[in-house]
């Protein structure tokens, strides 16, 4: 099933992981808090984790991955608070927290984010384990960090991570930039990228090299798996 596409381009919306600020209308009444059973059974979430489970089929990708949360996720990042609309795993596990106000173009861009993420990380996984001479390195030799740096982000939200980088070089592909550098401006460049691709199709203009490098990631991706 091909869901409609909101044309967002790269705006706000682009937030960490797919994620999305947090906004409230001054002297609003607070709205009512549910309990997480009330949220599971409700017509809305219930719709909204079919149409999650549509798309990932969608996608290719093992439905068990991916849960629809009722519970939600905040955190303070570069002095706000955000409440986060996804998050990955390295084992392969994507949880999309529940927004009543989420559309399915939305739901659909933050899961192709997300994805990313998880293939990033397979290819990450791979990458570490081989030699320095292997051919996962050999084909990645060329994405220097001096190269990527000088390009930045393909988003507002990806460019807030080349901010927030705080290492004494460049990030490097394939490194543990969270742990090295307390951001992760690479791994999401890449996963704003397939979110563009997705939501605009394959005739998006986007920068040259990080189309480049997210085609390569996910070529190898695809070799992992059929290995």
């Amino acid at each position: 099933m091909r869901l409609g596409r909101e044309r967002r381009g790269f705006d706000a919306l682009s937030l960490l992981r797919s994620r999305l600020a947090v906004w409230r209308m001054p002297h609003a009444d607070p709205a009512p808090v549910l309990a997480v059973s009330e949220i599971e059974n409700a017509p809305d979430f219930l719709r909204k984790r079919q149409t999650l489970a549509a798309l990932v089929a969608e996608f290719g990708y093992d439905v068990s991955k991916v849960t629809l949360s009722p519970q939600k996720k905040t955190f303070n990042y570069l002095g706000q608070s955000f409440t986060s609309e996804g998050q990955s795993f390295p084992d392969g596990r994507i949880e999309i927290f529940y927004d009543p106000q989420m559309s399915d173009a939305r739901l659909g861009c933050c899961l192709a984010h997300e994805l990313q993420h998880v293939r990033y990380f397979a290819v990450r996984h791979a990458y570490r384990a081989e030699k320095s001479d292997g051919p996962l390195h050999r084909r990645f030799a060329k994405y220097a960090p001096e190269l990527l740096a000088a390009q930045r982000g393909v988003s507002i939200y990806s460019n807030e991570h080349w901010d927030a980088w705080k290492g004494d070089a460049p990030p490097k592909l394939f490194s543990l930039e969270l742990e090295e550098g307390e951001s992760e401006p690479i791994n999401e460049t890449i996963a704003e990228v397939a979110k563009a691709l997705y939501n605009w199709g394959p005739d998006v203009r986007i920068n040259a090299l990080w189309k480049e490098l997210h085609d390569a990631i996910n070529e190898e991706h695809a070799a992992l798996r059929s290995a």
